[in-house]
């Protein structure tokens, strides 16, 4: 069990979910990941051990109107998010939410990157984020799908710090390693033709002990099947689901086997935090 009370900078601490029937999403990350429910005014958050994972809540009404589609915001903890919304706009992002107070949590604010991808920066006060990482049915993973890895790549050094390391998957595949300093902290991976119009964006992994059966549970439970289960060797095996709204995530067993190949789209290169 990975029981964290604090995050250093840099590091992935949180995630939210905006939905239009928070009830809805709520029943379904709880049944899918045996998740304890815990109400407050306007948001809820999923626990494990009395320890929270993660939070939804509705989503706001603007966007709710436009008829988008949820998505999993994640955070990044930061030392001082001031100092880092300044970098935002000189490197060519853009501030969507400036720092604001959230009671006495912590402050937040929400960026878009060169690419179009949404992330929140997180500077905790009273609320680190997740209890609980790196164990089945908690945050294990985080990755950047990007329509330009290098520009995106440039800006996140500058805006959060972090260092860049490119590895080689195929002839045709770029993934790079987040790190602070020696810590891996996530990855970011190059989006080619195969992925279609998607845009850029953040995804969010959740351990589970056996990816076949989350997966067939999600769709059991009004999801969808976005990625079917596959090995990616040496790590183990992933599939990429939706929630009954839409909202993409991935599930990945690390250890295991079965049968199929990496996809031509998506995940290839999973690392994992050190």
């Amino acid at each position: 069990m990975t029981v964290v009370d604090r995050y250093k900078h840099g590091s992935f601490c949180w995630a939210e979910l905006g939905s239009p029937e928070p009830a809805v999403t709520t029943r379904f990350y709880s049944a899918l990941f045996d998740l304890g429910i815990h109400h407050g005014k306007g948001y809820t958050i999923l626990r494990k051990h009395g320890r929270d994972v993660v939070a939804i809540h509705r989503m706001p009404a603007d966007r709710e109107a436009r008829g988008e589609t949820p998505y999993w915001l994640l955070h990044v903890n930061v030392d001082s998010i001031d100092r880092a919304v300044a970098r935002v706009e000189p490197r060519g992002g853009r501030v969507i939410v400036p720092p604001r107070e959230v009671y006495d949590a912590g402050r937040v604010a929400v960026l878009e990157d060169p690419s179009g991808a949404h992330l929140a920066l997180w500077q905790a006060v009273g609320h680190a984020g997740a209890g609980l990482i790196d164990e089945p049915a908690t945050m294990c993973w985080w990755e950047l799908n990007t329509r330009d890895a290098d520009e995106a790549g440039v800006f996140y050094s500058d805006v959060i710090g972090w260092r860049r390391a490119e590895k080689s998957v195929d002839a045709t595949t770029r993934y790079t390693d987040f790190f602070v300093g020696e810590r891996k902290v996530g990855g970011m991976l190059q989006m080619n033709e195969a992925w279609g119009g998607m845009p850029s964006h953040w995804m969010t992994y959740f351990r589970v002990e056996d990816c076949d059966e989350g997966a067939a549970l999600a769709e059991k439970l009004g999801g969808a099947i976005l990625v079917a289960p596959c090995d990616i060797p040496p790590v183990g095996r992933f599939a990429v689901v939706s929630d009954p709204h839409g909202g993409i995530f991935s599930i990945v067993a690390y250890g295991q086997a079965g049968r199929g190949s990496p996809p031509e789209r998506g995940l290839t290169a999973i690392g994992r935090s050190e």
